[in-house]
């Protein structure tokens, strides 16, 4: 790693510190960095810590040695809209996309450029204590208690408490159990109308609360009453995939039209493809 990779990932953890309203909150949601590391390496002091460190810090806040470029596809600009907006409006919508349509990556990008916006990308192998850590880490909170009582209080407690309304992004929730899934009940009856709330996930979310409710399933009902304003994702398109490539510095038209149709108008796809085609072509 050059000093000018190095300093890139400083100029990006200060537009991240900016993002989380300290250097001491940043830290917090920063795994396996302190304050003092924050501290110094804004001021300069980068001897003491290795590449690893830097490369740790550098995959959290969204730097990438391939100097990989977003690009608003479709659906990326509608959703960057219609997140601001739902922060404004403090709104509870829940977006649904096909796997491959590019939601988490734009929830990322509007994450780290948003003041109050805390964004978790959820797991299937969470329980009700770590799911509620990452989203006080991501609020940066080293959070004290280890009792599930005490930090969903805490964890409301704060959301109430920010000066501008907030906004809590929950990527991929369809990933939740059911036993998680029924925080986002109480989530809604405490925060309405004081915090936006952004739920994103593929079709098989929609189906798996109209199931629930089907089937009379405790919570279902009431998940379904709070989150069922669905937003549908447009599918992506050809187009969508040329701009990907474009934005990547692949320009050769018949090497775009072979990533458009291997990668089947899959976003995820289409960036392995890229990746592929430029290590290549030593792009």
């Amino acid at each position: 790693m050059t000093p000018k990779d190095k300093q890139k990932i400083v100029d990006l953890l200060q537009v991240y510190i900016k993002q989380k309203g300290s250097q001491n909150k940043a830290a917090a949601s920063l795994k396996g960095v302190s304050p003092a590391v924050v501290s110094h390496l804004l001021n300069g002091n980068w001897e003491p810590y290795s590449v690893d460190m830097f490369r740790n810090i550098g995959n959290q806040i969204g730097y990438s040695s391939n100097h990989w470029q977003f690009v608003e596809t479709t659906n990326a600009k509608q959703l960057l809209e219609d997140l601001q907006k739902a922060k404004q409006q403090q709104s509870v919508l829940t977006f649904l996309g096909n796997a491959g349509s590019g939601k988490s990556e734009i929830t990322k990008k509007y994450a780290s450029e948003t003041p109050d916006a805390i964004r978790v990308e959820c797991a299937g192998y969470w329980d009700e204590k770590h799911f509620l850590q990452e989203i006080l880490m991501q609020m940066g909170v080293r959070n004290p208690h280890n009792r599930v009582p005490q930090m969903m209080h805490e964890i409301i407690t704060r959301l109430k408490g920010y000066d501008t309304p907030p906004i809590l992004i929950i990527d991929e929730v369809d990933k939740l159990g059911d036993r998680l899934l029924y925080f986002l009940i109480t989530f809604y009856n405490e925060l309405r109308w004081k915090c936006s709330i952004a739920l994103l996930s593929t079709y098989y979310f929609k189906k798996r609360l109209e199931d629930g409710l089907r089937n009379r399933k405790k919570g279902y009902e009431e998940l379904l009453s709070r989150y069922g304003v669905f937003v549908d994702f447009e599918q992506t398109s050809a187009a969508d995939v040329a701009l990907l490539c474009e934005g990547q510095g692949v320009t050769d038209r018949a090497a775009i039209k072979t990533i458009q149709k291997k990668s089947r108008e899959d976003l995820r796809s289409a960036s392995e493809l890229i990746r592929i085609f430029k290590l290549e072509n030593a792009i």
